[in-house]
């Protein structure tokens, strides 16, 4: 699986770390959050690093559906309820301020990206509620938005939310140019943090400041990230249409995502918990609504995105925690880490050179709202005692029994353990413990990988590690 994005970009290699270093600023993760945040604190005149445990861009970021855009889904009404009108306002300010930080940037580089604005339009075809609720927050929150019921889309609605002046793009052609003038160690990868001392696999960075922008932070305490988020996968297909889009659209109730891209039309859904597929396809269901809905709608790239989702639908963006000063975080940007991505190296830039002078930050590590979080949290715990107590209860086959291009639990040297035969017959049997937490592992088809549903980490049928927070592969039994 290739998404569009990659099939059009080649990052230049660059080295690994050898030995130790010391610098003003080490940000973990060469996506697009730390490519942004250490390209702001390079405008800033702070000597900073990026290390990457694999390369450049190599992880959610080739993967999304690239729209940039404060619409994001039902939040506004959010985050009104929990934390009140100067919250949104921020909430809405701060994006806003991403998309024309975008355009600035892109204009004054003359970045070929594809670049386009484009009005963002939230759908559905279900309860019109939701929508008018929404679109009084965000006039709340100070964003001009209409609401319609005609849309270009070949489907009605019965409402659809209007937020003009939004934009879309190609993310892999912006941050070529954006990674071509940053210091980077790809294949590095960090293995422990001890006060302000990174220790990778190649060597140790010491740094007065370290920004984690590794999508899921790998470090547990103090900051019990893992406590406080789950992760989602959603699927994309595209393929070539004869017609454009002139908005992005996506379904209040989780249905479609769409946006057009050149003489390509993409398609996103079937978003699930890591670890808890669906039993259709999502491939083959995203394929066969857009042959329904725009007829010669023939596939030719799919891919698959990761998301952390925060208990209360916000990203977590600043200090790491009391105890860490020093030591910033970026995640949990709920499926729109195009547009938090620029808000995030913003304000963590603007804290690391001390220009950042507010008390108050909606996105903030260290908010806490009982009403906001409660319920979510409950739904985080229960599926996190299910994921260990299902390695206790799996029914398990024989190494027999597992056909060729399939995956099986089987008992292996008194054990529960995951197989895979490959197309030739090669059998491939793994560990079903999660090496971060020590969950059970769950097979998914759609992307042949063993998927953690307590903290979402990912393995291949080989159990190279894919999806962070597990820093480890699942261990390789034969």
């Amino acid at each position: 699986m290739e998404s569009v994005w990659s099939r059009s970009v080649t990052f230049k290699e660059h080295k690994q770390l050898q030995g130790d270093i010391s610098v003003n600023t080490a940000v973990i993760g060469a996506g697009i959050a730390g490519l942004l945040t250490a390209y702001r604190l390079k405008e800033k005149g702070i000597d900073t690093v990026v290390i990457d445990a694999n390369t450049v861009c190599s992880g959610q970021t080739k993967n999304t559906t690239a729209k940039i855009t404060s619409q994001h889904g039902v939040i506004y009404s959010k985050i009104l309820n929990y934390y009140g009108e100067e919250s949104a306002k921020q909430y809405a300010e701060l994006n806003q301020k991403a998309i024309e930080d975008y355009e600035k940037l892109i204009k004054e580089k003359g970045i070929s990206c594809h670049f386009e604005r484009k009005s963002a339009y939230l759908y559905t075809m279900g309860d019109e509620k939701k929508i008018f609720k929404e679109a009084a927050a965000a006039h709340k929150a100070g964003i001009p938005c209409s609401i319609t019921d005609k849309t270009e889309l070949p489907f009605s609605v019965k409402a659809a939310l209007v937020f003009e002046n939004q934009a879309q793009f190609n993310p892999l052609e912006f941050l070529n140019v954006i990674a071509d003038e940053l210091k980077i160690y790809e294949n590095t990868q960090s293995t422990k943090i001890i006060d302000n001392v990174i220790y990778t696999n190649c060597g140790t960075i010491t740094a007065e400041n370290i920004v984690l922008a590794c999508h899921y932070p790998f470090v547990n305490f103090p900051g019990l990230y893992f406590m406080r988020m789950s992760q989602e996968r959603s699927y994309v297909v595209s393929a070539e249409y004869n017609r454009e889009l002139n908005g992005m659209y996506i379904d209040a109730d989780g249905g479609l995502s769409l946006r057009s891209y050149g003489n390509r039309l993409i398609l996103g859904g079937g978003a699930h918990r890591t670890g808890c597929p669906n039993d259709a396809d999502p491939f083959k269901t995203l394929e066969n609504a857009g042959k329904r809905l725009f007829g010669d709608f023939n596939v030719d790239a799919s891919w698959s995105a990761q998301d952390c989702i925060t208990l209360d639908n916000i990203p977590y963006i600043g200090r790491f925690s009391s105890a860490a000063p020093n030591m910033f975080v970026m995640t949990g940007f709920c499926k729109w880490g195009m547009t938090t991505s620029m808000v995030a190296a913003n304000l963590v830039s603007d804290m690391i050179s001390g220009e950042y002078k507010s008390d108050f930050n909606v996105f903030s590590p260290t908010r806490l709202s009982v009403f906001a979080t409660a319920g979510n949290a409950c739904v985080n715990t229960a599926e996190t005692v299910k994921g260990f107590a299902k390695y206790l209860r799996i029914t398990a086959m024989t190494e027999k029994d597992v056909k060729n291009s399939s995956a099986a639990v089987i008992r292996y040297n008194g054990k529960n353990a995951g197989a895979y035969r490959d197309e030739n017959g090669k059998l491939y049997i793994v560990s079903l413990k999660c090496p971060h937490l020590k969950c059970t592992l769950n097979w998914n088809e759609s992307t042949k990988t063993w998927d953690c549903p307590c903290h979402g980490s990912r393995y291949d049928y080989k159990g190279a590690l894919i999806d962070n927070p597990a820093q480890h592969m699942s261990i390789l039994l034969n």
